[in-house]
């Protein structure tokens, strides 16, 4: 599927603008600009879009006229619409919401908050174009699957996607500065004792064990390093978010977290072993990569609780599917950058990819690496040679690179007993 982005901008200093952000800034493989509101409707009719974004006042047709055009046409209904308005006055606003306007932004727009809010409509528009008979479908139909069940309540919102835990978000924005001193991490971190626990047991365990042994949570940090407890809090933070209830799935999800984490070491290593910028960063990526997979079993779980056809293949296949799709929707919503946003969506087929770089075939390598070592989920999963040698090729990284990675690797698989 081509992921298109239509802007909608008369002046043109902010349509170029509005151009490069997005075209540096979100997953899309084409922007196309127009500069008036009756051009970017013929161009609605044309061809297929992901995600409008235009600007109220416009000549022939305004933003708001082409919204209305939008909503009352099939073809175009379901298209997301970021607005753009100098009208911050309260009935402006209602009047837009009330046509069905999906977001709006005021002039002059902020670049972060633009691309956060853009970021989050396309992901979810990507998410409802995957499989779209599905929401037509009658829920009392007895013909529904599983799994067409499952992408339902997601898509819909039946079942609210999960919030990422308040100190995980703190510790993120805390990441967010130029510079981070240990006593601030130290003085967030600690309003969790669980987590302060965890992180302190970790500092003693046989990867960072010194000399003595550490009983307090700034000496933990302060040996574990601040961008690794950062990853070590997000590990924590998301083992905890994700569960199931039912005692046959459980298997299933340590499967899932035994690769990720395989992954996210993997990443790593790659990306020290290759001298590339921040291998801390890698990590997360690599540990989020099939985030998608968990909220998809999560609410297969709940769904199979009362659904007699449900098994733990039909689970298997659905997250096969679906889980990169899911995996970006995730990522938009907790406002993570387009790199990890991009590696949960591509990590699978870096081809398809508008904007690969080397994150994405880090995170893809350090994947297939984890599931020919035999970290995966499934058993169904295979990956050859050829299939490392090509991922490989893509970074130039040779034999002995790969052989060196995948020890520590697993040196690292075999330390875990803290998560």
């Amino acid at each position: 599927m081509t992921v298109r982005i239509l802007v909608a901008e008369d002046e043109e200093n902010i349509r170029l603008a509005l151009k490069t952000i997005v075209h540096k800034n979100l997953l899309c493989d084409e922007v196309v600009t127009c500069e008036n509101g009756q051009d970017a409707w013929e161009k609605l009719q044309t061809q297929t879009y992901s995600l409008v974004i235009s600007d109220w006042n416009m000549p022939l047709k305004t933003g708001f006229e082409l919204l209305e055009a939008m909503r009352s046409n099939e073809q175009t209904r379901n298209v997301p619409m970021l607005l753009l308005t100098a009208r911050s006055d309260k009935s402006s606003v209602i009047t837009a919401l009330q046509a069905g306007v999906s977001d709006y932004i005021t002039k002059p727009f902020d670049k972060a908050m633009l691309i956060q809010k853009a970021a989050k409509l396309l992901a979810k528009s990507m998410v409802d174009t995957a499989q779209p008979d599905i929401l037509s479908s009658p829920q009392s139909s007895p013909t529904i699957s599983v799994a067409d069940e499952v992408i339902k309540r997601i898509k819909s919102g039946e079942n609210a996607l999960p919030v990422l835990p308040e100190l995980a978000t703190k510790v993120e924005e805390l990441f967010q500065r130029d510079e981070v001193e240990l006593a601030e991490l130290v003085k967030v971190v600690q309003t969790d004792p669980g987590i302060t626990i965890k992180l302190i047991s970790i500092s003693n365990s046989p990867q960072y064990r010194g000399l003595s042994e550490i009983k307090s949570l700034d000496k933990a940090i302060a040996r574990i390093g601040l961008k690794m407890t950062q990853n070590y809090v997000l590990v924590l933070a998301k083992r905890g978010l994700f569960k199931v209830d039912a005692p046959q799935y459980e298997a299933l999800l340590n499967r899932i977290w035994q690769h990720s984490l395989a992954t996210a070491a993997c990443a790593q290593a790659l990306a020290q072993k290759l001298a590339l910028n921040d291998p801390d960063g890698y990590y997360t990526m690599g540990l989020l990569h099939d985030i998608g997979k968990l909220l998809l079993l999560q609410t297969f779980s709940e769904i199979a609780k009362k659904r007699a056809d449900a098994n733990e293949q039909q689970c298997i296949d659905l997250m096969e599917n679906f889980h990169s799709e899911f995996g970006l929707l995730m990522l938009a919503k907790w406002k993570f950058p387009n790199d990890y946003q991009q590696v949960a969506r591509y990590h699978e087929d870096v081809t398809k990819a508008p904007q690969p770089n080397n994150a994405l075939y880090v995170v893809a390598l350090a994947n297939q690496l984890a599931i020919k070592n035999g970290f995966q989920a499934t058993a169904s999963r295979e990956v050859s040679d050829s299939d490392i040698n090509q991922a490989a090729h893509n970074l130039r990284a040779g034999a002995s690179i790969i052989e060196a990675v995948t020890q520590q690797m697993k040196e690292y698989m075999a330390a875990q007993t803290d998560m």
